[in-house]
């Protein structure tokens, strides 16, 4: 039987991995296999590649064949060499690089976001100083600015008093010249200028009173606003108040009505009840009166059929020849009877009455 080492395909479309079997040639593909000895993932990058490397020796000596992709893969891990003897029994595997665990991987980015927020600070750091600078610039040439203006003003100050001096040189000289004719002009204008001043004054004393009247109206109108409005929020509330004693007078009225209603519905009942009960009595005293009614006359019949036997008895024994005398003896003691028969049903009828 001829033995071959060949690849069994695995996975899904478009995501193959094989493993290495040795299996009899005459099986299919991804048939029976007698023993496995590696596996080969070629979409992993780089791909991945284990070989029992003892057992792939011990099958390739007994004299298993292996296929041209197995001995590609045999010669990059070196077992193709060794078995020859040829140099390069090392191989030329290259081994994935081993993945950090979640924990190394959260310490570097923590590592990572230190570092860009100390490089921000840095950066603002940097920042103030160039502003500071740039204020005091401004500043000075804002101080300069000042000065300057203040200079300006200065030396426009000393051209006017200098030139204000120049008139007034030339109008002493002159006023040396007059004096004499200008003195009693400036006593009259001194007395003008100081009754002047004196109105003023009186106008200025006139006018304080009033603008103190102006301030207390005008501290005294938000008080008096408040109280306005004070009085209208009480007005208000005692029309509220009065509203609602109405509404509650209107209230009790009506319960008051519906209770003197409910009385007279009651009264009314009642007085149908005592009419109802006089009637329904005074049927029933005539349903008794009739019942004693009818057995008076009852007892009146049975009364008047005795005395018509006697009179049969008496016809009877006048027939046989007796003598008168004996026959109305019987007549008279039955008359007697229905008599005390028929009082004894009256006062019977009495007593139920």
């Amino acid at each position: 039987m001829a033995v071959k080492i060949k690849l069994k395909r695995m996975g899904k479309i478009r995501a193959p991995f094989y493993r290495i079997i040795v299996a009899d040639a005459r099986t299919k593909r991804d048939g029976r296999a007698i023993e496995e000895i590696g596996k080969y993932h070629p979409k992993q990058e780089p791909s991945l590649i284990e070989v029992n490397s003892e057992r792939a020796q011990h099958w390739l000596s007994v004299g298993a064949q292996p296929t041209d992709p197995v001995r590609r893969i045999l010669e990059i891990t070196g077992d193709w060499q060794k078995f020859k003897g040829l140099p390069g029994a090392e191989g030329t595997l290259k081994a994935a690089e081993a993945k950090a665990g979640k924990e190394v991987a959260f310490a570097a980015a923590v590592a990572e976001t230190l570092k860009a927020a100390e490089a921000k600070a840095d950066k603002a750091k940097a920042r103030k100083p160039a502003a500071s600078a740039e204020a005091a610039k401004a500043g000075a040439k804002a101080g300069i600015a000042k000065a300057e203006a203040k200079a300006g003003a200065a030396k426009a100050d000393g051209r006017k008093a200098d030139a204000r001096r120049e008139p007034a040189g030339a109008e002493a000289a002159t006023a040396d010249a007059t004096e004499p004719a200008t003195t009693k002009a400036e006593g009259g204008q001194a007395k003008a200028s100081s009754a002047k001043a004196d109105g003023g004054k009186a106008d200025a004393r006139r006018r304080e009173p009033a603008k103190a009247d102006a301030a207390k109206a005008a501290a005294t109108e938000p008080a008096t606003t408040k109280a306005e409005a004070g009085q209208a929020k009480a007005s208000s509330a005692k029309a509220d108040a009065a509203k609602a004693d109405a509404a509650k007078a209107d209230t009790a009225k009506a319960d008051t009505a519906k209770a003197d209603s409910a009385k007279a519905d009651a009264a009314k009942v009642d007085a149908a009840k005592a009419k109802a009960g006089a009637a329904a009595t005074a049927r029933a005293d005539a349903g008794k009166a009739a019942d004693a009614k009818r057995a008076v006359g009852k007892t009146t019949a049975r009364a008047g059929r005795k005395p018509a036997a006697a009179k049969t008895a008496g016809d009877g024994a006048a027939d046989g020849a007796e003598p008168a005398g004996t026959a109305s003896g019987p007549t008279d003691g039955a008359a007697a009877d229905g008599d005390t028969a028929v009082a004894a049903a009256a006062t019977e009828q009495g007593s139920e009455a």
